[in-house]
Formats: structure tokens, C-alpha cells, sequence
């Protein structure tokens, strides 16, 4: 009794599971529809829904020690629950069932816990969704007369054997994984409701799918007892979709051939394969497509960052030339200056030439490296910087475009006695120029 409870509590969130209750959802639809005409008896429970919420755990309170007896006296068996152990040892067990079965063929050595799955269907689904696998559920009772008889027909006839061994989704992209179940265990009966199975055996197919909207290229084939039924997108979903495209149950399964039922299988499993290729062969393109966006993307910014650094280059030597240019500039006008200031300065040192007056008056000729005499009168109390300055004058004034040639650093001397005058300070009387002298 535990274990319909929880089955019950699980088919009620499970989207697959829901159509063998069609029937009683339409009866809800009716009722809400009627309940909508009621607003003043909604309105009354729901300003009083605190009176509900504590009438609720009263009974919870008073029910509990019946609940906790009731799990004394029908404790929960081995299968039941949908825990992955229990899962998982149903499945092996249904494994073991076919072991103790006699093959058709006695020569196969195929290896029965290879091409049935010993784990439980969640964990089957979800490896079936990592390989793109179709998933073969096949549900039957044991306890049936010829549940042997099927199992055998079906399940070990050697062309099922081999096809499923050569199509086993553990060693292939878009294989198959088969899975059965004894629908007196949890998960069997669980699978049967989902499945809306109506009789026994049922043999299904499923195809893991990416979404809910997701549509299958393969189309639904249904054989059985409710082939009418309009569950023709039935997806059984605890987290990964799962969508149905075959089943066959009851006599309408009982009454085929294995070679039929082969043939069935065989060709939605063809189509299976035609959508995964098909999917496969979309997703390689994506990528494909990505890889070359990716590598355009790579060389455009690749082409980016050349001309960037080339531009950069360019700025750079544009700067180099400005300062360079700009320092060029500063300098020459730093000499300009300069040779201004040192114009000046001899102007201000140079008095105007005066009159021969003896005794007070210096004659000075000057020899120049060029070979060019010169003469001027000094008064006497003038200095040897004078001398100097009016030297810078006269070469500044007679200066050629070649400014390189101009003579700037003077200095004044006689042959004999061999002498230099490099003290600016002194008058010509004081350096013994006076009445005349001849500087070199």
C-alpha cells in the first residue's frame, strides 16, 4: 500500500504519466468550470483558509500513530520505492530472469547483462541522453503463463540479440540501451503508468530528448489496445524528457512474429539514426561555422592590431621628428639669443672714438688672422674687455652668411715682449698700451 501511494505521488508529477487519467482530469475541468460561478463561497474559504490550515494538522496530529502502525504491520518491500538501489536491483533481477531462460539459439554467446541494462531507468536515461540512444523498455508480469514463452520470442531470439549487441548505445552514438522490468516492483509499475500501458507485456521505445518543444523527425507507430489514444507526444520527465515513439502491448504484441516486431523496431530505429546523423551533421556545421568566425575574428583583430602598431610606429616617429624639430629650433634660438646678449654686452662696454687728445688718447692697431689690419683710438682709462668688444663688433658686422667662420672667443697678445692680456678688468694705462700698441 506504501508503494502505490508513493507511485501515485510521483505519477501526479510526471507529464507522461497523466493520460491514463484523462477521464478524471476532464471531470476536474467540468468541476472548475461549475466552481467558477461560485465567487462567494471561494471567497468564504479563502478568508478562511487558516481555520483549513489547522484543521489539516489536527489530523495530521491524530492520524500519525495509525500511519506509523500501518508501516509496522506492512513494512515496505524489496522493490519497492524508485531509490537508485531499488531501481537498480529490479532491473537486475529481470537480467537474472532472462539467465534462468532457455535461448533459442544455444550456440549465442552473447552476454545478456551487456545488452540489458543492470542499472536503474533514470540512470539508463540519463546515459541515453549523453549518447543520443533509443532506450527499449519491455514490461511484463512474471507471474503470467507465458511470460517465459515471450520473453524468449522477443527478447532472446537471436536476431534481437545480435541487433541489439551490435547496436548497443554504450559502444555507439545513437544506439539503443534495453532495459526490463517485472511491473510488480516500483519501477515497473511506475514505467507502466507513465506509459499509459493498458495490458501486458509492453514493449516501448524512447527517445531522449534536448527540450519539451523538441520535435522527433521519427514518427510515433503505437500498436495495442490504445491505439486511438491521442498521446502521441508522451514524455515521461523527471528532469531529462523523454519522448515516446513506439509501443506495442497486450495481444496486438503477443500476436506478432519476432521477425515483425523486428522489423518494427528496426526501422524507427533507422529513423532514429537518420535524426541523429542529421543532428550531428548540424551541430559539426555550427562548429565549423564557429571555428571559421572564430578564426575571422582572430585574423581581423590580428589585421587590427598590425595596423594599430604600425600607426603607433608612425605617431611615434612623427613625435620623434617634432621633438627633434623643436629642439632644433630651441637651440637656434638659444644662439640667437645668446649671440644677441654677447652683441649687447660688447656695445655696452665700447665708448664712441675720441679725438686725438695726447696724453688722454691710445692708438690700438690690431693684426687679424685673416691678415687685415686695424686701427682705432681708446681713451686711456678704457679696458682691455673694450679691446675685446670691439672686435666682437667688428667680426659680427663683417660676418658672411657662414656663421661657423665667425670668430667668437678672442683673445689679445704682443709679439714682443711675447705677452697675453686676459685680464678684462684692466685699463689700457694699467696694461702699458698707452700712447700706442699693436695686439695681435
Amino acid at each position: 500500500s506504501s508503494m502505490s501511494s508513493s507511485q501515485s505521488d510521483r505519477r501526479s508529477n510526471i507529464p507522461g504519466g497523466n493520460n491514463a487519467n484523462a477521464t478524471s482530469g476532464s471531470s476536474t475541468s467540468n468541476n472548475s468550470t461549475g466552481s467558477s460561478s461560485n465567487n462567494t463561497s471561494m471567497g468564504f474559504f479563502s478568508s478562511s483558509s487558516w481555520l483549513m490550515n489547522l484543521f489539516t494538522i489536527v489530523l495530521r496530529t491524530l492520524f500519525w500513530p495509525l500511519r506509523r502502525m500501518s508501516d509496522l504491520l506492512l513494512p515496505a518491500g524489496e522493490y519497492d520505492g524508485l531509490s537508485p538501489a531499488v531501481t537498480e536491483k529490479a532491473a537486475q533481477q529481470f537480467v537474472t530472469h532472462l539467465k534462468t531462460l532457455p535461448a533459442n539459439n544455444s550456440t549465442s554467446s552473447t552476454n545478456l547483462s551487456d545488452t540489458f541494462a543492470s542499472c536503474g531507468f533514470s540512470a539508463l536515461k540519463q546515459e541515453a541522453s549523453s549518447t543520443q540512444s533509443l532506450i527499449l523498455v519491455y514490461l511484463h508480469s512474471p507471474i503470467h503463463r507465458q511470460a517465459g514463452e515471450l520473453c524468449q520470442r522477443f527478447l532472446l531470439n537471436p536476431s534481437m540479440l545480435d541487433f541489439l549487441t551490435q547496436n548497443n548505445g554504450t559502444n555507439i552514438t545513437g544506439g539503443i540501451r534495453a532495459m526490463g522490468s517485472s511491473i510488480h516492483t516500483a519501477q515497473g509499475s511506475s514505467l507502466s503508468q507513465q506509459l499509459s500501458a493498458a495490458s501486458f507485456p509492453c514493449l516501448a521505445l524512447l527517445q531522449p530528448t534536448s527540450s519539451s518543444g523538441s520535435r522527433s523527425a521519427s514518427s510515433s507507430n503505437r500498436v495495442g489496445n490504445n491505439s486511438s489514444s491521442n498521446n502521441n507526444n508522451n514524455f515521461i520527465s523527471d528532469g531529462r524528457p523523454v519522448k515516446l515513439i513506439f509501443k506495442a502491448e497486450g495481444p496486438a504484441l503477443m500476436k506478432m512474429t519476432s521477425s515483425q516486431l523486428l522489423n518494427l523496431i528496426t526501422a524507427t530505429f533507422q529513423r532514429h539514426q537518420i535524426t541523429v546523423q542529421e543532428r550531428e551533421a548540424r551541430r559539426i556545421e555550427r562548429e565549423q561555422e564557429a571555428e571559421l568566425r572564430r578564426q575571422q575574428d582572430e585574423e581581423y583583430q590580428e589585421a587590427l592590431r598590425a595596423d594599430q602598431e604600425r600607426e603607433r610606429k608612425r605617431q611615434e616617429e612623427r613625435e620623434e621628428q617634432e621633438r627633434i624639430q623643436r629642439e632644433v629650433e630651441e637651440l637656434e634660438k638659444r644662439k640667437i639669443q645668446e649671440e644677441k646678449d654677447r652683441l649687447d654686452r660688447a656695445r655696452a662696454l665700447i665708448r664712441p672714438e675720441p679725438d686725438n687728445v695726447k696724453g688722454k688718447t691710445t692708438r690700438i692697431r690690431f693684426q687679424l688672422p685673416t691678415g687685415q689690419k686695424l686701427e682705432r683710438r681708446f681713451e686711456n682709462d678704457e679696458t682691455v674687455g673694450a679691446l675685446k668688444a670691439f672686435l666682437i663688433l667688428h667680426f659680427a658686422e663683417t660676418a658672411t652668411s657662414d656663421q661657423d667662420h665667425v670668430i667668437k672667443n678672442i683673445s689679445l697678445s704682443t709679439n714682443f715682449p711675447k705677452k697675453t692680456y686676459d685680464e678684462d678688468e684692466k685699463t689700457l694705462q694699467e696694461s702699458g698700451f698707452c700712447p700706442q700698441a699693436g695686439l695681435m
